[in-house]
């Protein structure tokens, strides 16, 4: 009988692993792949990649690419192949994971890109099993909470000042942001206690509570702002295999061309600067706001006694 039309290879597993520096980034990828029969295979390569190692099963070859074709030795059966290259530029505004035509059909892919510290990460794009920047639909929320907490008029914070102090910590510290939020809450309905309102325990306990938030939330604001103005941004970042500066794509399967896979970042010192002007502007806020809360605790006194309540 006729032997069935259909392709003699097939790759099996790919990883392409993007290393970036200041300048230049190496690459590396892995091809794990079966063929009926033995050939040579063509593989392109991206535009001015530098070839800097190939080994099949492990056993290094002095192979070349030639106009950035990378010809392959097939065998029978099943092997590995592992291709190293360097390329020229950093990384930019948009950067893009190489491209590569395998020149056969390939499924379980895997890209991984490796940013460096200097770039502040905004946003992926690639194939749908990946990373995702959570930050944004949580900066959204936190700016629908200061809409509501601008209209409740309980603090001399207007809407753009609960934006701006949301802004500046949900980078580095939602936690100190939560604490400096319910400080200042509660500041604000400490002015709608009356001294008939509670007996005298109860407003000594309210007094203590205000007090320590107030300590609470100056020193979390003194420890954090230092990590903010020399950390890195939290954007939180998740999915598959992502984290930190390590980002992570999979793919099922792709025809012949691997698919694309892009991060968005922008230089670390616009996040610098710009977190840098929050905190002077936080400093002078704090100088505003601290007489409001002086006087929101020590309005109907300090301290109540026991006896001043029965007289």
């Amino acid at each position: 009988p006729e032997a069935s039309a259909g392709s003699t290879l097939a790759f099996d597993a790919v990883t392409l692993a993007v290393d970036y520096g200041n300048s230049s980034s190496d690459v590396s990828m892995g091809l794990q792949y079966r063929a009926t029969r033995g050939a040579q295979h063509v593989v392109r390569l991206p535009a001015g990649a530098e070839l800097t190692g190939v080994t099949i099963d492990g056993r290094e070859q002095s192979l070349r690419a030639k106009d950035d074709e990378l010809t392959l030795p097939i065998l029978p059966g099943e092997h590995g192949v592992f291709v190293t290259w360097r390329a020229t530029g950093g990384m930019g505004l948009r950067t893009v994971t190489p491209e590569v035509d395998l020149g056969a059909p390939a499924s379980n892919i895997e890209l991984s890109l490796s940013r460096t510290d200097n770039r502040w990460l905004l946003g992926t794009t690639g194939p749908q099993l990946g990373p995702a920047v959570l930050y944004w639909p949580e900066l959204v929320a936190l700016i629908l909470f200061a809409l509501i907490l601008g209209r409740v008029g309980i603090t001399p914070l207007t809407t753009r000042h609960w934006v701006l102090l949301g802004l500046g910590f949900s980078t580095f510290s939602w936690p100190v942001l939560g604490l400096v939020v319910g400080w200042l809450l509660a500041c604000g309905l400490r002015e709608k206690i009356k001294p008939d309102d509670f007996n005298w325990w109860r407003f000594n306990f309210v007094q203590i509570v205000i007090g320590g938030l107030t300590v609470f939330a100056l020193l979390a604001i003194v420890t954090a702002l230092p990590q903010g103005l020399l950390g890195t941004p939290d954007m939180h970042i998740t999915g598959h295999r992502s984290y930190g500066t390590e980002l992570g794509w999979f793919a099922d399967r792709s025809d012949s061309m691997l698919p694309l896979a892009s991060a968005i970042t922008a230089p670390m010192w616009i996040y610098k600067t710009l977190i840098l002007t929050w905190a002077l502007w936080l400093s002078f806020a704090l100088l505003r706001w601290l007489p409001w809360v002086w006087q929101r605790f020590s309005g109907d006194g300090f301290w109540r006694s026991k006896g001043e309540e029965n007289s």
